[in-house]
């Protein structure tokens, strides 16, 4: 009985070459994305006391670039191992969450673009095979290149520093706070509200709203204004809080987080 066969010219083979080369490299980039996404989602251990770390990712990242951290973790006569293993072993594992999930066709072309890359690999041996802990290398390679390329000092622990340098505010109070010297002060000392997306920003407002209301109070030559808002300063404060405080805050929010997380 004859076997039905195929056949395929050369310049045919090389565009199907090309085209499992291409979707390789977009699934490897997808499937990265796909993991600090999850990273994302996961609350921060806190093993960074001096970090204002918000998720894992912010975690792994700093642990990437500041690392290796060989503290051993453990109790009694159980080893767990470093802390930099253990991240990349968490890492490792949503990843391999993450490749389970494809068709196996995907699982396949992964796989071919992984034993290519792969010195001591056998052509014939592995030609259609899946090589599962090849994907997981790969796409853990592109994910640590997305995490060392990160910007963190905004997380870091001189943040209150280094915030100085990538904010500027807006509006009436800001201004007037930065020419007497105070809103960078104010700014440094709620950084950690300012990075974190789910904070509250209330607390940093009502003391930059109170350190705008202290300095019009001081204008000796205001004293109609003086007067004015003595009668008046619970409505004027709100005013200025919602009106101007918070619209500037927001936008600094915003602008910072897109420096730390694009």
């Amino acid at each position: 009985m004859d076997e039905d066969t195929i056949e395929v010219s050369r310049d045919g083979l090389a565009r199907l070459q090309s085209a499992a080369e291409d979707f390789a490299r977009a699934g490897i980039k997808l499937i990265a994305s796909s993991v600090i996404a999850d990273l994302r989602s996961q609350p921060a251990n806190g093993i960074f006391g001096d970090v204002a770390a918000r998720h894992l990712w912010d975690e792994y990242c700093w642990s990437l670039q500041e690392g290796p951290f060989d503290d051993n973790i453990g109790w009694d006569d159980v080893n767990l191992g470093s802390f930099s293993d253990a991240f990349d072993d968490v890492v490792r594992a949503v990843i391999l969450s993450e490749v389970e999930k494809l068709p196996k066709h995907a699982q396949t072309f992964l796989s071919a673009r992984a034993y290519e890359e792969d010195i001591d690999c056998d052509e014939e041996e592995s030609l259609g095979s899946i090589w599962m802990d090849g994907i997981v290398s790969l796409v853990h390679d592109e994910v640590n290149t997305r995490a060392s390329r990160r910007t963190l000092d905004l997380i870091g622990p001189d943040r209150g520093d280094v915030i100085s340098y990538e904010v500027d505010g807006s509006g009436m109070v800001w201004s007037i706070l930065s020419d007497r010297d105070e809103a960078m002060d104010l700014i440094a000392n709620g950084c950690d509200a300012l990075i974190d997306p789910k904070a509250n920003l209330s607390e940093l407002a009502d003391e930059l709203v109170d350190a705008f209301m202290a300095s019009a109070a001081e204008d000796d030559e205001g004293a109609v204004f003086s007067i004015f808002l003595e009668h008046f300063e619970n409505e004027v404060r709100m005013l200025v809080r919602e009106k101007d405080v918070m619209p500037s805050l927001e936008d600094m929010r915003a602008r910072l987080l897109d420096q730390l997380d694009g």
